[in-house]
């Protein structure tokens, strides 16, 4: 146990420089909180990493989609991989403050891991309260470029962004598959003027030119096109990576509650003994 009169012997002033309190004998109440500290920090620096890394993966794969999402999708990758080492970083400072026993960095980690945690449950009561707002996106943005497809000046826009779905989901059409591009006059617009029971070649199994004619059928042939509409299979896409982010975020704040007491704990004996 630290009593001030230890501390002056010690050459330690309390009220002068706390933040260099790192060379008496801890009890062993207090080193047990000291441990622990060290291991939730160094979990927290290690979910961050995995936080990052998750990022850098969804990044990776939403560059395949960016034409129909936009830019968004990649710039919420980026945010997931800035948090990511924020959350590193700060678990490595919770790793050295207990160690060397330093009230002013236990201080430091206490503030960021409290800002820290405040954001990530926002965030994932954000994503719980706004979930269906993402469905209902996706399908404006597909019938958006159902009915431009095939239109030489959306073909950046519309058509290209929707073969990529097509072929990367291995789905056709947006609701009920390929007969949507036949009979559903309201929303693939532009393609049911120029062609007739056909569907893009996107929508093909093995992709190649003309594979999609006559294939608009309310019975398709699942060998020789996708028979899923893509609307939910975007959804299912989006909604996967989220609930891994989400998952690893929630364990993480786990882990930072506990880092929060401990840290105060640890703290509070450093300064005025148990």
């Amino acid at each position: 146990m630290v009593h001030i009169h230890q501390a002056h012997h010690l050459g330690l002033d309390y009220g002068a420089n706390p933040a260099r309190i790192s060379h008496y004998h801890l009890d062993l109440g207090e080193s047990c909180v000291k441990w622990v500290l060290f291991a939730l920090n160094f979990l927290i620096s290690l979910a961050g990493l995995g936080l990052a890394g998750l990022g850098v993966y969804v990044a990776t794969a939403a560059q395949s989609y960016e034409e129909f999402f936009g830019s968004g999708s990649i710039s919420l990758s980026y945010i997931f991989i800035g948090t990511g080492i924020l959350i590193t970083l700060i678990g490595f400072l919770g790793c050295c403050g207990a160690m060397r026993h330093s009230t002013f960095m236990l201080l430091m980690y206490f503030i960021f891991i409290m800002v820290t945690f405040m954001v990530q449950v926002s965030a994932i009561i954000a994503v719980l309260v706004f979930k269906d707002d993402v469905k209902n996106s996706i399908k404006e943005a597909a019938t958006t470029k159902l009915a431009e497809y095939g239109n030489p000046i959306k073909e950046d826009v519309s058509t290209k962004p929707l073969d990529v779905v097509q072929a990367g989901l291995k789905c056709c059409g947006i609701d009920t598959g390929p007969v949507e591009w036949a009979t559903e006059a309201a929303k693939a617009t532009y393609w049911i003027r120029t062609h007739d029971n056909d569907v893009p070649d996107s929508c093909c199994v093995k992709e190649t030119t003309n594979c999609g004619k006559n294939e608009a059928k309310a019975v398709p042939d699942p060998s020789i096109v996708y028979t899923e509409g893509c609307e939910d299979k975007l959804y299912d896409y989006l909604n996967d990576n989220l609930l891994l982010i989400g998952g690893l975020g929630v364990s993480i704040s786990f882990l930072e509650l506990f880092g929060l007491c401990g840290s105060f704990m640890l703290r509070r004996a450093i300064l005025h003994g148990y």
